[in-house]
C-alpha cells in the first residue's frame, strides 16, 4: 500500500513506498522513495521478496550480497547494480513493525521502460532500434569481457528512456564463466535449445541467443514468444513476411543458431553491421491493420494500415478516398465499413501510441486517448459500432452519418484489451476481451458477468462469428495455436470456460486470424509462415472441414468479409505485400487484380 515504510532493523522507516510495478514470480517491485541520514530523498525500485520461510529469505539474501559485491567489483558501465537489506515487513509511519523479516532488493530508479514496450511505441524508426540494440550488445560484451555472463536477459530486463539509453537489470543470476551453477534458470522464449545444467559451467552462449530474441523483439514488437527449438527459422519467416530483406534477416537470425559456436562474438561487430543493414533499409509501409469490404457493386474494397498512416485499394477504390487531414501516423489497428443509407465509408483506426482515430469524408478527429484493442463494425441500424478498452475498462463508440460520435462506458467486464465484436441481434452485441492473459466473452447489458473461453494464457487475437450453431469463437494463442469455441445463444456465455476448444490450426504456428460465418458454418483463415490457409465448412459428400490454400509464400495478417451477395473476399499480407481472392458468381476462388500505386 503506498505510503507504508520499511527498512534495515536500525532505520525500519527508511523507505517509502510510493507506487506498485508489477509481481514477478518471485517478489513484486514498488517505486519507492529513500531518506538519507542527512534528509536527502532518492527515487529507487524495491523489490520486496515474497518468501516469507527465515532460512530462505537469509539464503536469497547471501545470494542477492554476492551479487551486489560481484557487480560492484565489475563496474559494467549501464549494468544496474542493486543493494540488498533485511528488514520488517512495509508498515505504517509512526507504528512498532512487526511480524517475520523480509528481504529487499534496492536499485536506483531508471526513468525508463521496458524493451519491448518501448519497441512498440519508438517513432523513430529501424535507425532508432540499430542504435538500442549496439547500446545492449556493449554492455553485454563488456560484462563477457570480464568472463561474468547474465543468463537472464530479457525484454523485462532491459529498460530504455526517451533518449534510447540502455540499462541492464535484474542481476540475481550474475554468474563467473569460471564457477559451477547452483541453479538453472529458463525465462520462456529467451533461452536457447541447450538447457543449463545444475553443476555445469555458464557460457556466454545463452546471453548471445537472448539478445538475439530481443533483436527480433525489436524488429517485431507486435509478434508473440519465440519457439526456441525452431527458433532462427521462425524469426526467418516472420521477418520476411513483414516486408525485411533476405540480408536483413540473415543477419537478425545469426545470434538464433542452433548451434552455440555459431552466434557471433563479441556482439559489437554484429551490431554494427546490423546498424548498416537497418539503416539503409528503406521501411515498408508495414500492414498493422487490415480490412476487406465489398463496395454496393460487390467488388473488393481494402483499407490497410501501418506506419505511413491508412491507404486504400482494390476494385472499389477508384473515386473514393480516405479521410483528408492531419493527425493519424502509425496505425495499429482498424476497422471500416459502409454507415448510413446510402453507405459512407469510415475508418476506426488504433494508433502505435493508443490514440483512436474516426475517419469520414469530412476528416480524421481524435475519439479517445489510451485506447487498447478495436474491434466492431456498421451494425443493422447504420451506425459504425467499435469497442476498446480504456484504462482497464470496456468502452464503446458509435458514429452514423449526421450524428455526434458518442462514447459510453460498459461497467461488468474488465478489459486490457478488445479482440472481436459482433451483433447478434439489432443493438445487442457479443465482444471478445482479454484481461490479465484471460479471454472473455460478455454480452454488454446482459444480467449474467462475463465468462471465459479456454484456459489462461498470452494471446494474440480473437475473431467472433454468426452460424447455425450458435455464436463461435476462434483464438489465436501467442505460440501460433488456434482454437474454435461454441459459445451459448443466451443472456450469458454457456458453453465457455476453461476447455481447450477444438485446435483447428494442424498444428502449423499461425501469425493473422480473421472468421465469418457463412455456408454451413464458420469459415476461418490463417497466415504465418507457411502461407494463407482458408478453412471452409464441410460440403457435398465430406463431412470434414476442408482447406484451401491460395498461397504458400509467408503471410502475416488476414481479413474476411462477406458481400451481399453472399460472396467471400480474402485478403491478406504476403511477404509485405497485399493480395486479394474473391469467389466468383460460381463461388469458386479467384485472384484479384489490384490497381497499379500511381
Amino acid at each position: 500500500m503506498p505510503g507504508l515504510r520499511f527498512g534495515p532493523e536500525f532505520d525500519p522507516e527508511q523507505y517509502e513506498l510510493l507506487e506498485f510495478h508489477h509481481r514477478g514470480g518471485e517478489a513484486e517491485v514498488w517505486r519507492a522513495v529513500r531518506t538519507g541520514h542527512n534528509g536527502r530523498k532518492e527515487l529507487v525500485a524495491a523489490k520486496i521478496m515474497l518468501e516469507r520461510d527465515p532460512g530462505e529469505v537469509r539464503r536469497w539474501l547471501g545470494r542477492w550480497d554476492d551479487v551486489s559485491h560481484n557487480a560492484h567489483r565489475l563496474g559494467v558501465t549501464d549494468l544496474v547494480v542493486p543493494s540488498f537489506l533485511l528488514g520488517p515487513s512495509p508498515h505504517r509511519p509512526g507504528t512498532p513493525p512487526g511480524g517475520a523479516l523480509l528481504g529487499y532488493q534496492i536499485s536506483p530508479w531508471v526513468e525508463g521502460v521496458p524493451l519491448h514496450t518501448w519497441a512498440r511505441g519508438q517513432r523513430g524508426g529501424p535507425p532508432a532500434v540499430a542504435e538500442v540494440l549496439a547500446r545492449l550488445c556493449r554492455i553485454v560484451d563488456e560484462l563477457h569481457r570480464k568472463r561474468w555472463v547474465h543468463r537472464d536477459i530479457s525484454p523485462a530486463n532491459v529498460l530504455v528512456d526517451g533518449q534510447g539509453q540502455v540499462k541492464l537489470i535484474d542481476l540475481t543470476f550474475l554468474a563467473p564463466l569460471d564457477h559451477a551453477l547452483t541453479v538453472a534458470v529458463f525465462t520462456p522464449g529467451h533461452v536457447p535449445p541447450e538447457a543449463e545444467q545444475v553443476g555445469g559451467f555458464p557460457t556466454t552462449a545463452k546471453d548471445l541467443f537472448a539478445v538475439g530474441t530481443l533483436a527480433r523483439t525489436l524488429l517485431l514488437p507486435d509478434h508473440g514468444r519465440l519457439d526456441h527449438r525452431l527458433a532462427a527459422e521462425q524469426a526467418r519467416a516472420e521477418l520476411l513476411a513483414a516486408g525485411y530483406g533476405e540480408e536483413l534477416a540473415r543477419w537478425a537470425c545469426e545470434p538464433l543458431a542452433r548451434d552455440p559456436d555459431r552466434r557471433p562474438a563479441p556482439l559489437g561487430p554484429w551490431a554494427a553491421r546490423g546498424r548498416e543493414l537497418l539503416r539503409a533499409h528503406r521501411p515498408v509501409a508495414r500492414t498493422a491493420g487490415l480490412a476487406v469490404l465489398p463496395d454496393p457493386a460487390g467488388r473488393p474494397l481494402v483499407v490497410t494500415g501501418g506506419a505511413d498512416g491508412t491507404a486504400l485499394t482494390g476494385p472499389g477504390s477508384p473515386g473514393r478516398a480516405l479521410p483528408a487531414g492531419q493527425g493519424l501516423s502509425a496505425v495499429r489497428e482498424l476497422t471500416a465499413g459502409w454507415a448510413g443509407h446510402p453507405g459512407e465509408l469510415v475508418v476506426c483506426a488504433e494508433d502505435r501510441g493508443g490514440t483512436l482515430w474516426v475517419g469520414t469524408a469530412a476528416g480524421w478527429w481524435e475519439a479517445a486517448r489510451g485506447v487498447n484493442g478495436l474491434a466492431g463494425a456498421v451494425g443493422s441500424a447504420g451506425e459504425m459500432t467499435v469497442w476498446a478498452a480504456v484504462g482497464g475498462a470496456l468502452r464503446s463508440y458509435r458514429w452514423a452519418p449526421g450524428r455526434t460520435l458518442t462514447g459510453q462506458e460498459h461497467p461488468g467486464c474488465p478489459a486490457d484489451r478488445v479482440l472481436a465484436a459482433e451483433e447478434e441481434r439489432p443493438g445487442s452485441w457479443l465482444l471478445l476481451v482479454e484481461h490479465r492473459e484471460r479471454l472473455l466473452s460478455w454480452r454488454p447489458g446482459a444480467a449474467r458477468p462475463p465468462v471465459p473461453v479456454g484456459p489462461a494464457g498470452p494471446l494474440r487475437a480473437g475473431a467472433l462469428a454468426r452460424t447455425s450453431a450458435g455464436p463461435q469463437a476462434a483464438v489465436l494463442r501467442a505460440d501460433g495455436s488456434v482454437q474454435l469455441h461454441t459459445l451459448g445463444a443466451g443472456a450469458g456465455t454457456a458453453g465457455a470456460g476453461t476447455e481447450a476448444g477444438t485446435e483447428i490450426g494442424d498444428g502449423e504456428p499461425s501469425l493473422g486470424l480473421a472468421m465469418v460465418g457463412h455456408r454451413g458454418g464458420p469459415t476461418v483463415a490463417l497466415a504465418g509462415a507457411g502461407g494463407v490457409r482458408l478453412r471452409l465448412p464441410a460440403g457435398g459428400a465430406s463431412r470434414r472441414p476442408r482447406w484451401w490454400r491460395p498461397t504458400l509464400r509467408p503471410a502475416t495478417r488476414v481479413a474476411l468479409a462477406i458481400g451481399d451477395d453472399w460472396r467471400l473476399c480474402l485478403a491478406a499480407v504476403v511477404e509485405g505485400e497485399l493480395q486479394v481472392w474473391q469467389e466468383d458468381a460460381a463461388y469458386r476462388w479467384q485472384a484479384v487484380e489490384l490497381p497499379e500505386e500511381g
